[in-house]
């Protein structure tokens, strides 16, 4: 395996919230720790995750301090945010969405991201 991964939010957000496949997600997360593999994110992941722990708030499937606790202690520290502005990262993540015809560019940034640094991306969405 690579040290580095990109993991989207689907997974980020599975290592807080007790939902399908959680235990899969936090089995990756325990191996990559032990491994020492370095996990990697566009910045855009911060916005998706809070986001998404917000809409498990409002659920009342969550409390704000749960949600406040998995920023800190989880995804903050262990999740390397890279801020790409590079003119060809952006050309490279439009022409990613347009070549798989996705139906926004957000997962497209991730896709980029993986490329460019020759690792694997985890994602848990279908």
């Amino acid at each position: 395996m690579n040290n580095i991964v990109v993991v989207d939010t689907s997974v980020v957000v599975k290592w807080i919230v007790t939902v399908s496949d959680s235990d899969i997600a936090r089995a990756l997360l325990a191996e990559w720790t032990n491994k020492n593999v370095r996990m990697l994110a566009p910045t855009l992941l911060v916005y998706e995750a809070v986001n998404s722990l917000y809409k498990y708030i409002r659920a009342g499937q969550m409390p704000l301090e749960d949600a406040e606790l998995g920023l800190r202690k989880v995804i903050f520290p262990l999740v390397t945010l890279d801020n790409s502005k590079e003119p060809s990262f952006s050309l490279r993540t439009i022409a990613l969405a347009s070549q798989f015809h996705l139906p926004a560019t957000y997962d497209a940034h991730y896709l980029a991201l993986a490329e460019r640094e020759g690792c694997e991306l985890w994602t848990a969405d279908t």
